[in-house]
Protein backbone atom coordinates (compact mmCIF):
# COMPACT_ATOMS: atom_id res chain seq x y z
CA UNK A 1 0.00 0.00 0.00
CA UNK A 2 0.96 3.55 -0.44
CA UNK A 3 2.55 5.18 3.17
CA UNK A 4 0.68 8.31 3.85
CA UNK A 5 3.92 10.30 5.05
CA UNK A 6 6.66 10.83 3.03
CA UNK A 7 9.82 10.66 4.48
CA UNK A 8 12.24 13.14 4.20
CA UNK A 9 15.82 12.85 4.81
CA UNK A 10 17.24 16.07 6.60
CA UNK A 11 21.03 16.46 7.56
CA UNK A 12 20.70 19.51 9.86
CA UNK A 13 17.64 21.89 9.78
CA UNK A 14 14.26 21.97 8.00
CA UNK A 15 13.02 25.11 7.10
CA UNK A 16 14.45 27.89 9.68
CA UNK A 17 13.39 25.12 12.70
CA UNK A 18 16.20 22.25 13.02
CA UNK A 19 14.51 19.12 12.92
CA UNK A 20 14.74 16.31 14.96
CA UNK A 21 14.01 12.39 15.04
CA UNK A 22 10.04 11.59 14.85
CA UNK A 23 9.17 15.13 14.07
CA UNK A 24 5.65 15.86 12.08
CA UNK A 25 4.86 18.50 9.78
CA UNK A 26 1.84 17.72 7.82
CA UNK A 27 2.75 15.26 5.33
CA UNK A 28 6.22 14.85 6.34
CA UNK A 29 8.28 12.39 8.91
CA UNK A 30 11.76 13.61 9.53
CA UNK A 31 14.85 11.54 10.14
CA UNK A 32 18.72 11.90 9.85
CA UNK A 33 21.35 10.13 8.96
CA UNK A 34 22.95 9.03 11.92
CA UNK A 35 23.38 5.15 12.31
CA UNK A 36 22.33 4.85 15.64
CA UNK A 37 19.11 6.79 14.49
CA UNK A 38 18.38 4.13 11.95
CA UNK A 39 17.91 1.69 14.14
CA UNK A 40 15.40 3.48 15.66
CA UNK A 41 13.86 3.90 12.34
CA UNK A 42 13.78 0.64 11.53
CA UNK A 43 11.66 -0.45 14.23
CA UNK A 44 9.68 2.39 13.55
CA UNK A 45 8.84 1.32 10.13
CA UNK A 46 8.42 -2.51 10.83
CA UNK A 47 5.22 -0.81 12.44
CA UNK A 48 4.05 1.80 9.41
CA UNK A 49 4.72 -0.48 6.86
CA UNK A 50 1.71 -2.98 7.14
CA UNK A 51 -0.46 -3.47 5.03
CA UNK A 52 -4.07 -5.31 5.08
CA UNK A 53 -2.44 -7.71 2.07
CA UNK A 54 0.37 -8.81 4.02
CA UNK A 55 3.40 -8.03 6.15
CA UNK A 56 6.60 -6.62 4.55
CA UNK A 57 8.66 -9.68 5.27
CA UNK A 58 12.23 -9.35 6.73
CA UNK A 59 13.96 -8.85 3.27
CA UNK A 60 16.19 -5.76 4.30
CA UNK A 61 16.04 -4.59 0.72
CA UNK A 62 12.01 -4.47 1.09
CA UNK A 63 12.27 -2.31 4.52
CA UNK A 64 14.52 0.15 2.94
CA UNK A 65 12.35 0.80 -0.07
CA UNK A 66 9.65 1.01 2.23
CA UNK A 67 11.64 3.35 4.72
CA UNK A 68 12.83 5.86 1.75
CA UNK A 69 8.63 6.32 0.80
CA UNK A 70 8.95 3.88 -2.39
CA UNK A 71 5.05 2.10 -2.47
CA UNK A 72 5.76 -1.61 -1.50
CA UNK A 73 3.01 -4.22 -1.59
CA UNK A 74 3.46 -7.87 -0.53
CA UNK A 75 1.06 -10.10 -1.95
CA UNK A 76 1.55 -13.71 1.68
CA UNK A 77 1.98 -16.85 -0.09
CA UNK A 78 -1.60 -18.24 -0.07
CA UNK A 79 -1.99 -21.84 1.77
CA UNK A 80 -1.24 -24.87 -0.04
CA UNK A 81 -4.84 -25.76 0.08
CA UNK A 82 -5.99 -22.44 -1.67
CA UNK A 83 -2.95 -22.57 -4.27
CA UNK A 84 -4.39 -25.92 -5.50
CA UNK A 85 -7.97 -24.26 -5.71
CA UNK A 86 -7.06 -23.23 -9.02
CA UNK A 87 -5.65 -26.54 -10.30
CA UNK A 88 -7.89 -28.76 -12.78
CA UNK A 89 -8.20 -32.46 -11.57
CA UNK A 90 -7.66 -35.31 -13.15
CA UNK A 91 -8.26 -39.14 -12.48
CA UNK A 92 -5.53 -41.40 -13.84
CA UNK A 93 -6.55 -45.22 -14.37
CA UNK A 94 -3.88 -48.02 -14.14
CA UNK A 95 -4.31 -51.47 -14.20
CA UNK A 96 -1.88 -52.75 -11.48
CA UNK A 97 0.79 -51.31 -9.70
CA UNK A 98 3.82 -51.96 -11.43
CA UNK A 99 6.58 -53.73 -9.11
CA UNK A 100 9.70 -53.79 -11.66
CA UNK A 101 9.41 -50.49 -14.22
CA UNK A 102 6.96 -48.10 -12.02
CA UNK A 103 5.34 -45.87 -14.83
CA UNK A 104 2.27 -45.13 -12.33
CA UNK A 105 4.82 -43.45 -10.51
CA UNK A 106 5.96 -41.28 -13.58
CA UNK A 107 2.66 -40.34 -14.72
CA UNK A 108 1.53 -39.15 -10.77
CA UNK A 109 5.02 -36.90 -10.52
CA UNK A 110 4.12 -35.68 -14.35
CA UNK A 111 0.85 -34.59 -13.41
CA UNK A 112 0.91 -33.25 -10.05
CA UNK A 113 3.13 -30.28 -10.86
CA UNK A 114 -0.64 -28.88 -12.78
CA UNK A 115 -2.99 -30.83 -11.56
CA UNK A 116 -4.91 -32.17 -8.48
CA UNK A 117 -4.28 -36.01 -9.38
CA UNK A 118 -6.91 -38.55 -8.00
CA UNK A 119 -5.70 -42.47 -8.52
CA UNK A 120 -7.23 -45.60 -9.38
CA UNK A 121 -5.99 -49.22 -9.20
CA UNK A 122 -8.08 -51.58 -11.34
CA UNK A 123 -6.61 -54.53 -9.63
CA UNK A 124 -7.58 -53.28 -6.55
CA UNK A 125 -11.37 -54.12 -7.16
CA UNK A 126 -11.43 -57.46 -8.85
CA UNK A 127 -13.94 -58.85 -6.84
CA UNK A 128 -16.05 -56.19 -8.49
CA UNK A 129 -17.80 -57.24 -11.76
CA UNK A 130 -16.71 -54.61 -14.58
CA UNK A 131 -19.81 -52.24 -14.01
CA UNK A 132 -19.62 -52.14 -10.32
CA UNK A 133 -15.78 -50.54 -11.13
CA UNK A 134 -17.19 -48.64 -13.31
CA UNK A 135 -19.35 -47.35 -11.35
CA UNK A 136 -16.42 -46.34 -9.06
CA UNK A 137 -14.84 -44.42 -11.64
CA UNK A 138 -18.04 -42.59 -12.21
CA UNK A 139 -18.75 -42.14 -8.71
CA UNK A 140 -15.43 -40.55 -8.12
CA UNK A 141 -15.52 -38.40 -11.07
CA UNK A 142 -18.34 -36.61 -9.46
CA UNK A 143 -17.32 -36.95 -6.15
CA UNK A 144 -13.83 -35.42 -6.85
CA UNK A 145 -15.05 -32.96 -9.77
CA UNK A 146 -12.90 -34.73 -12.03
CA UNK A 147 -12.44 -33.06 -15.23
CA UNK A 148 -10.28 -35.39 -17.23
CA UNK A 149 -10.04 -39.13 -17.01
CA UNK A 150 -6.27 -40.79 -18.52
CA UNK A 151 -6.82 -44.42 -18.39
CA UNK A 152 -3.81 -46.74 -19.47
CA UNK A 153 -3.74 -48.48 -22.72
CA UNK A 154 -1.67 -51.26 -24.29
CA UNK A 155 -2.38 -55.24 -23.38
CA UNK A 156 -5.24 -56.97 -23.00
CA UNK A 157 -7.40 -56.09 -19.72
CA UNK A 158 -10.87 -54.54 -18.53
CA UNK A 159 -10.30 -51.51 -20.35
CA UNK A 160 -11.46 -51.79 -23.65
CA UNK A 161 -13.84 -49.62 -25.71
CA UNK A 162 -16.97 -50.94 -23.85
CA UNK A 163 -15.45 -50.08 -20.50
CA UNK A 164 -14.85 -46.43 -22.26
CA UNK A 165 -18.30 -46.43 -23.25
CA UNK A 166 -19.83 -46.74 -20.07
CA UNK A 167 -17.73 -43.68 -18.42
CA UNK A 168 -18.94 -40.73 -18.32
CA UNK A 169 -19.02 -38.84 -20.98
CA UNK A 170 -19.14 -35.15 -19.69
CA UNK A 171 -15.54 -35.54 -18.70
CA UNK A 172 -12.31 -35.55 -20.71
CA UNK A 173 -11.23 -39.26 -21.58
CA UNK A 174 -7.52 -40.29 -23.48
CA UNK A 175 -5.55 -43.42 -22.93
CA UNK A 176 -1.63 -43.47 -22.64
CA UNK A 177 0.61 -45.94 -24.05
CA UNK A 178 4.18 -47.22 -23.67
CA UNK A 179 3.78 -49.91 -26.07
CA UNK A 180 1.64 -48.77 -28.67
CA UNK A 181 3.88 -50.46 -32.27
CA UNK A 182 2.95 -53.75 -30.97
CA UNK A 183 -0.77 -52.87 -29.59
CA UNK A 184 -1.61 -50.46 -31.89
CA UNK A 185 -4.56 -51.64 -33.62
CA UNK A 186 -5.72 -52.51 -30.60
CA UNK A 187 -5.15 -49.67 -28.56
CA UNK A 188 -6.73 -47.84 -32.16
CA UNK A 189 -10.16 -49.60 -31.67
CA UNK A 190 -10.64 -48.28 -27.90
CA UNK A 191 -9.27 -44.75 -28.51
CA UNK A 192 -12.74 -45.06 -30.49
CA UNK A 193 -14.31 -43.81 -27.04
CA UNK A 194 -11.36 -41.84 -26.00
CA UNK A 195 -11.16 -37.98 -26.57
CA UNK A 196 -7.63 -38.51 -27.07
CA UNK A 197 -4.48 -40.23 -26.93
CA UNK A 198 -0.72 -39.96 -25.33
CA UNK A 199 1.63 -41.87 -26.62
CA UNK A 200 5.45 -42.21 -26.06
CA UNK A 201 6.02 -43.24 -29.81
CA UNK A 202 6.06 -40.09 -31.79
CA UNK A 203 5.20 -42.09 -35.32
CA UNK A 204 1.91 -43.51 -33.62
CA UNK A 205 1.21 -39.91 -33.12
CA UNK A 206 1.00 -39.37 -36.78
CA UNK A 207 -1.10 -42.74 -36.48
CA UNK A 208 -3.63 -41.11 -34.67
CA UNK A 209 -3.38 -38.07 -36.26
CA UNK A 210 -3.72 -39.67 -39.83
CA UNK A 211 -7.39 -41.03 -38.68
CA UNK A 212 -8.35 -37.86 -36.88
CA UNK A 213 -8.02 -38.92 -33.54
CA UNK A 214 -6.17 -35.95 -31.22
CA UNK A 215 -2.66 -37.30 -30.31
CA UNK A 216 0.41 -35.92 -28.79
CA UNK A 217 3.55 -37.21 -27.65
CA UNK A 218 4.36 -37.97 -23.97
CA UNK A 219 7.83 -39.29 -22.41
CA UNK A 220 6.87 -41.33 -19.71
CA UNK A 221 10.78 -41.16 -17.66
CA UNK A 222 11.09 -37.45 -17.30
CA UNK A 223 10.78 -36.83 -13.23
CA UNK A 224 13.45 -33.96 -12.85
CA UNK A 225 13.57 -34.63 -9.04
CA UNK A 226 15.07 -38.27 -9.67
CA UNK A 227 16.86 -37.74 -13.02
CA UNK A 228 19.63 -34.96 -13.09
CA UNK A 229 23.38 -34.20 -12.65
CA UNK A 230 23.76 -35.43 -9.17
CA UNK A 231 27.62 -33.66 -9.97
CA UNK A 232 28.75 -37.54 -9.28
CA UNK A 233 32.63 -38.57 -10.67
CA UNK A 234 32.52 -39.86 -13.65
CA UNK A 235 33.56 -43.98 -13.52
CA UNK A 236 32.01 -45.53 -15.84
CA UNK A 237 33.00 -44.81 -19.87
CA UNK A 238 29.97 -46.91 -21.24
CA UNK A 239 26.47 -47.68 -19.52
CA UNK A 240 23.84 -49.74 -20.65
CA UNK A 241 20.66 -50.26 -18.26
CA UNK A 242 18.00 -52.62 -19.35
CA UNK A 243 17.31 -56.28 -19.90
CA UNK A 244 19.46 -58.49 -21.57
CA UNK A 245 18.90 -59.26 -25.06
CA UNK A 246 20.47 -61.52 -27.94
CA UNK A 247 21.15 -58.06 -30.20
CA UNK A 248 22.50 -55.89 -27.45
CA UNK A 249 25.00 -58.52 -26.20
CA UNK A 250 26.01 -58.65 -29.52
CA UNK A 251 27.42 -54.75 -29.75
CA UNK A 252 28.04 -54.87 -26.42
CA UNK A 253 30.35 -57.64 -26.83
CA UNK A 254 32.23 -55.93 -29.91
CA UNK A 255 32.66 -53.10 -27.81
CA UNK A 256 34.24 -54.63 -24.95
CA UNK A 257 36.43 -56.53 -27.61
CA UNK A 258 37.71 -53.25 -28.96
CA UNK A 259 38.71 -51.86 -25.59
CA UNK A 260 35.48 -50.58 -24.59
CA UNK A 261 34.75 -50.59 -21.01
CA UNK A 262 30.93 -51.16 -21.06
CA UNK A 263 28.96 -51.26 -17.79
CA UNK A 264 25.57 -53.34 -18.16
CA UNK A 265 22.71 -53.18 -15.17
CA UNK A 266 19.45 -54.24 -15.12
CA UNK A 267 16.10 -53.77 -13.24
CA UNK A 268 17.02 -56.68 -11.19
CA UNK A 269 20.25 -55.78 -10.11
CA UNK A 270 21.11 -54.80 -6.55
CA UNK A 271 22.83 -51.78 -7.74
CA UNK A 272 20.10 -50.95 -9.97
CA UNK A 273 16.83 -51.66 -8.46
CA UNK A 274 15.18 -48.73 -8.06
CA UNK A 275 14.87 -45.64 -10.50
CA UNK A 276 17.08 -43.49 -7.64
CA UNK A 277 19.94 -45.88 -7.61
CA UNK A 278 20.30 -45.94 -11.54
CA UNK A 279 20.01 -41.97 -11.58
CA UNK A 280 23.43 -42.23 -9.92
CA UNK A 281 24.63 -44.57 -12.20
CA UNK A 282 23.67 -42.70 -14.80
CA UNK A 283 25.10 -39.54 -13.08
CA UNK A 284 28.00 -41.44 -13.07
CA UNK A 285 28.81 -42.32 -16.50
CA UNK A 286 30.75 -40.76 -19.45
CA UNK A 287 27.98 -42.37 -22.06
CA UNK A 288 24.59 -43.97 -22.57
CA UNK A 289 24.00 -46.67 -24.67
CA UNK A 290 20.35 -46.68 -26.22
CA UNK A 291 19.25 -49.70 -28.44
CA UNK A 292 15.54 -49.23 -30.15
CA UNK A 293 15.35 -52.57 -31.70
CA UNK A 294 12.90 -54.68 -30.04
CA UNK A 295 10.92 -57.83 -31.23
CA UNK A 296 7.43 -58.04 -32.81
CA UNK A 297 6.03 -61.30 -30.72
CA UNK A 298 3.70 -63.48 -32.30
CA UNK A 299 -0.18 -62.25 -30.99
CA UNK A 300 -2.50 -62.64 -33.60
CA UNK A 301 -4.04 -59.35 -33.69
CA UNK A 302 -0.44 -57.72 -34.34
CA UNK A 303 0.00 -57.56 -38.45
CA UNK A 304 3.44 -56.40 -38.06
CA UNK A 305 4.43 -60.10 -36.35
CA UNK A 306 5.46 -61.74 -40.11
CA UNK A 307 7.96 -58.92 -39.06
CA UNK A 308 10.85 -60.19 -36.84
CA UNK A 309 11.84 -56.75 -35.43
CA UNK A 310 10.95 -53.37 -35.13
CA UNK A 311 12.51 -50.03 -33.63
CA UNK A 312 10.83 -47.72 -31.57
CA UNK A 313 11.66 -44.87 -29.21
CA UNK A 314 13.52 -45.36 -25.46
CA UNK A 315 13.10 -43.60 -22.51
CA UNK A 316 16.56 -43.99 -21.93
CA UNK A 317 17.30 -41.61 -24.09
CA UNK A 318 15.34 -38.47 -21.91
CA UNK A 319 16.75 -40.47 -18.70
CA UNK A 320 20.38 -39.51 -19.69
CA UNK A 321 19.75 -36.20 -21.56
CA UNK A 322 18.11 -34.78 -18.53
CA UNK A 323 20.58 -35.92 -16.34
CA UNK A 324 23.19 -34.27 -18.66
CA UNK A 325 24.93 -37.20 -19.81
CA UNK A 326 25.27 -38.18 -23.47
CA UNK A 327 23.82 -40.79 -25.00
CA UNK A 328 24.43 -42.72 -28.16
CA UNK A 329 21.07 -44.53 -29.68
CA UNK A 330 20.88 -47.25 -32.48
CA UNK A 331 19.16 -45.86 -35.33
CA UNK A 332 15.19 -45.26 -35.14
CA UNK A 333 13.12 -43.22 -37.31
CA UNK A 334 10.92 -42.66 -34.51
CA UNK A 335 13.60 -40.71 -32.85
CA UNK A 336 14.41 -38.75 -35.60
CA UNK A 337 11.42 -37.00 -35.63
CA UNK A 338 11.91 -34.88 -32.25
CA UNK A 339 16.10 -35.41 -32.63
CA UNK A 340 18.66 -34.36 -35.24
CA UNK A 341 22.21 -36.11 -35.72
CA UNK A 342 23.63 -33.22 -34.11
CA UNK A 343 21.48 -33.01 -30.81
CA UNK A 344 21.50 -37.69 -31.09
CA UNK A 345 24.59 -38.84 -32.01
CA UNK A 346 22.63 -42.30 -33.63
CA UNK A 347 24.68 -45.87 -35.48
CA UNK A 348 23.27 -48.71 -37.70
CA UNK A 349 26.00 -50.79 -37.46
CA UNK A 350 27.96 -52.40 -34.76
CA UNK A 351 31.51 -50.92 -36.29
CA UNK A 352 29.72 -47.00 -36.44
CA UNK A 353 28.58 -47.76 -32.83
CA UNK A 354 32.30 -48.36 -31.88
CA UNK A 355 33.81 -45.57 -33.98
CA UNK A 356 31.18 -43.16 -32.60
CA UNK A 357 31.69 -44.22 -28.76
CA UNK A 358 35.91 -44.22 -29.49
CA UNK A 359 35.39 -40.79 -30.72
CA UNK A 360 33.90 -39.02 -27.64
CA UNK A 361 35.56 -40.92 -24.92
CA UNK A 362 39.16 -39.70 -26.91
CA UNK A 363 37.79 -36.03 -27.71
CA UNK A 364 37.23 -34.72 -24.04
CA UNK A 365 36.14 -31.24 -25.52
CA UNK A 366 33.92 -32.73 -28.21
CA UNK A 367 32.14 -34.99 -25.42
CA UNK A 368 31.40 -32.01 -23.19
CA UNK A 369 29.97 -29.94 -26.54
CA UNK A 370 27.94 -32.93 -27.61
CA UNK A 371 26.58 -33.69 -23.95
CA UNK A 372 25.69 -29.53 -23.95
CA UNK A 373 23.66 -29.82 -26.39
CA UNK A 374 21.80 -33.13 -25.47
CA UNK A 375 21.31 -31.75 -22.27
CA UNK A 376 19.46 -28.88 -23.37
CA UNK A 377 17.62 -30.45 -26.13
CA UNK A 378 16.18 -32.71 -23.23
CA UNK A 379 15.53 -30.22 -21.08
CA UNK A 380 12.24 -29.83 -23.05
CA UNK A 381 10.99 -32.78 -21.86
CA UNK A 382 11.65 -32.36 -18.39
CA UNK A 383 8.21 -32.64 -16.10
CA UNK A 384 8.28 -29.28 -14.63
CA UNK A 385 8.57 -27.86 -18.33
CA UNK A 386 7.13 -30.47 -20.46
CA UNK A 387 3.57 -30.63 -18.27
CA UNK A 388 2.82 -27.21 -19.39
CA UNK A 389 2.90 -28.46 -23.28
CA UNK A 390 0.59 -31.25 -21.64
CA UNK A 391 -1.91 -29.07 -20.41
CA UNK A 392 -1.85 -26.99 -23.13
CA UNK A 393 -3.04 -29.73 -25.09
CA UNK A 394 -5.56 -30.66 -22.64
CA UNK A 395 -7.17 -27.86 -22.27
CA UNK A 396 -7.29 -27.65 -26.24
CA UNK A 397 -9.22 -30.96 -26.57
CA UNK A 398 -13.05 -30.54 -26.92
CA UNK A 399 -15.67 -33.60 -25.62
CA UNK A 400 -16.43 -35.07 -28.59
CA UNK A 401 -19.87 -37.14 -30.05
CA UNK A 402 -18.73 -40.61 -29.97
CA UNK A 403 -19.58 -42.04 -33.51
CA UNK A 404 -21.11 -45.61 -33.39
CA UNK A 405 -18.58 -48.41 -33.74
CA UNK A 406 -18.87 -51.93 -34.56
CA UNK A 407 -16.02 -53.50 -32.07
CA UNK A 408 -14.58 -56.44 -34.54
CA UNK A 409 -14.91 -60.12 -33.15
CA UNK A 410 -11.35 -60.73 -32.95
CA UNK A 411 -11.24 -57.38 -30.41
CA UNK A 412 -14.21 -58.77 -28.46
CA UNK A 413 -12.45 -62.34 -27.79
CA UNK A 414 -9.68 -60.65 -26.71
CA UNK A 415 -11.23 -58.92 -23.83
CA UNK A 416 -13.91 -61.37 -22.68
CA UNK A 417 -11.65 -63.24 -20.41
CA UNK A 418 -10.97 -60.47 -18.49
Amino acid sequence: MLLTKKLIYCPIKYGRTRCKLGDRDGKYFFFTSSKLLCINILTITIKITTCPRGEIGRHKGLKILALLGVPVRVWPRAPKAIRNMNKENILLVFKDRKIVTKNNDFWLEKFKHKYEVEILFINDYLNLSNNEIINQINNLINLKKIQTVLLEGDHAHIIDYHFLKKISNKVKKGIFLGDDMVWHIVNLITAQQCDFVFSSEPISVLKYKELGIESFFVPIEGDGKIFKDHGLKKIYEVLHFGRDKTIRSDYINHLEKNGIKVKCVSPYDEESNTMEKLAKLISQSKIILNFAESANGNRSFNHLKIFKKFYQTKGRIQMAGISNVLCISEYCASSELIYNQTELPFFKSKEECLEKIKYFLSNDKELKAATEKFYLKNLEFEDSRYIIKIKKFIDAVIIKSKDKFETPYWYNVLFINQ
